[in-house]
Formats: C-alpha cells, structure tokens, sequence
C-alpha cells in the first residue's frame, strides 16, 4: 500500500498524466508500491531507501539503497553529465527538519532539476515543516512556484493507528507541497515564489489540534510518542521555539535576498557614510565646545 491518502495518491496521478514524465526520482521508496506504480507509467524511476523494498519492483526501477545525502547528489552528477534532466521528483524519505532541507535542497542545486515538478510529502508534520521553512526557495531563479499545502495534510484522531499498529493521536501526517522547477524562466526578479494567497494549512493544523486539545482539558502537543507526558510537552515547546527562529531566520535572508534589497545597497551605503561623518562631526563640535570652556 502507498503511504499516502487516497487524495494525495490522485494529484499525483494527475501530474504524471499531464507530465508524461520520462525520468523520474523518488526518496523513500519504503515498501515500494509508490514506485511500481511509477514505472508503469514511467520508463525509468531511480528509487532511495535506506534499506532495500520487500516489494518487487519492475525492471524500469532503479533502487539505491544507502543514505540518500550521499546516493541522490552521485546520480545527480551523472545525469547532469549527461544532459539528461529529472521530469519528477517524489520527496518521502528522511523526515528530520535538516534531512528533508539537505534532499530538497540538493534537487534543486543540480542542473539535471532544470524543468522539474518536485512533489513533497508529509508537509503537514511539523519537523518536515521546520525543514521546508528554512529553504530560501527564491535563492534558485529557476524556482517558478512553491505551495507547501498543495494538498493539506491530516490530523488523526484518538483512536488512529499506523499500519504496525503505533497510536497517531493528534499527530499532524500527510500533505502535499509542490515545488514548480523552470530553468528556461529565469526568474530573478521574482521577489517571493511561494504561494501567499491563503493561510499555509500546516500551522493552522497544528493551532486547530492545541485548541482541541485545550477544549478537552489536555496540554496541547503530540501525545504518541512514547514519552512521559511533561517530557512531550517541553520537546513540543522547543520544537515550536526552533521553529519560529528558522522561519524568523528565512523572512530576513529572503529580505536580503531579494532584488529590492539588493537594488538599495548604494543608497544605505550612502545613508552609513552620511551618519558617520555626522557623528564625527558631532564629536569634534562637542570637543571645541570643551576646549573653549577649559572642561575636560
């Protein structure tokens, strides 16, 4: 079974079939029924897991197994070697804020990502979310379009289990971000490229499920974990704490990054040397003024 909603399962179907993609990447290949679905629609699907999938999987699949920090850049290089370019890319595997960051981010570092979709899963999790935040999409010019809740993700109610039976109460799962790739665009007058038109669906899941919890009289913050209840509640606050910074942290390198910024460089450099000379000014004023009364 894929591990995505039945929703999630239909965009990207949809995608393929407008698409008509020739090579494609997946990142988590898990029990592999994503990728054979994939290669029954594309020739040639190079799939990453960190162990091999107990599924078999179609001649057109490539597997790799090992870590993808180190597989995915490698074959990047050869393709982009090649002149060959990624038409998709499926973004499922590492769920740690800096492994998601480091997979999305090598994809978009590599020359073969040049006209690409990039579909990403689990956008609501908030450790993925901290990880997705803190990438400076309009860093890439080639980057057209970001909607981190292309389709929203799930929070899971009491009683929901995961497949080997582990409790996801009030845990945030699923989600859809899309990442428009166009090198032949060349963006670099787009001042932001994510989408800023409703309110991202991730932290609203995430405020709905602590005024729920709030409601029935429990602290807010995941409860499945396995950790004692005061031990989820300080993890759940630094995580929450880290999350502001990266994101505090990505509003200013985009406002530094961006060409209006960049376009009023002389002019605070300009305002800098004015104040300088004014305060210097100031000072030898002050240091006449005492000079003639004989203070100091």
């Amino acid at each position: 079974m894929w591990q995505m909603s039945a929703g999630e399962q239909a965009a990207i179907a949809g995608l393929v079939a407008r698409l008509e993609p020739r090579l494609a990447i997946e990142l988590g290949t898990a029990q592999g029924a994503c990728a054979r679905w994939l290669a029954s629609r594309i020739p040639e699907v190079h799939s990453f897991d960190l162990s091999p999938p107990p599924l078999d999987l179609p001649d057109g699949v490539t597997t790799h197994v090992g870590d993808s920090h180190q597989l995915l850049p490698a074959l990047l290089a050869q393709l982009a070697q090649e002149g060959r370019n990624v038409d998709l890319a499926v973004v499922d595997g590492d769920h740690s804020p800096a492994g998601v960051r480091q997979d999305v981010e090598d994809l978009l570092d590599s020359p073969a990502v040049g006209r690409t979709l990039v579909v990403i899963h689990d956008t609501a999790n908030e450790r993925v979310r901290l990880g997705l935040d803190a990438i400076r999409f309009a860093a890439w010019p080639k980057v057209a379009y970001v909607h981190l809740d292309w389709v929203p993700g799930q929070l899971f109610s009491e009683d929901a289990r995961d497949p080997a039976g582990r409790p996801l109460a009030n845990e945030l799962w699923y989600g859809l971000g899309l990442v428009v790739v166009d090198a032949a665009a060349g963006a670099y007058a787009s001042v932001d490229v994510q989408e800023q038109r409703y309110f991202p669906a991730g932290p609203l899941l995430a405020a709905g499920r602590e005024a729920l919890i709030a409601r029935d009289g429990g602290a807010a913050g995941p409860r499945a974990s396995g950790m004692p209840a005061p031990e989820v509640d300080l993890q759940w606050e630094l995580d929450r704490t880290r999350e502001e910074l990266v994101r505090r942290d990505a509003e200013v390198a985009g406002i530094f990054d961006s060409p209006s910024w960049r376009v009023t460089a002389p002019l605070r450099r300009a305002k800098g040397r004015l104040q300088a000379a004014r305060n210097r000014l100031t000072r030898l004023r002050k240091r006449g003024n005492a000079d003639s009364t004989g203070v100091g």
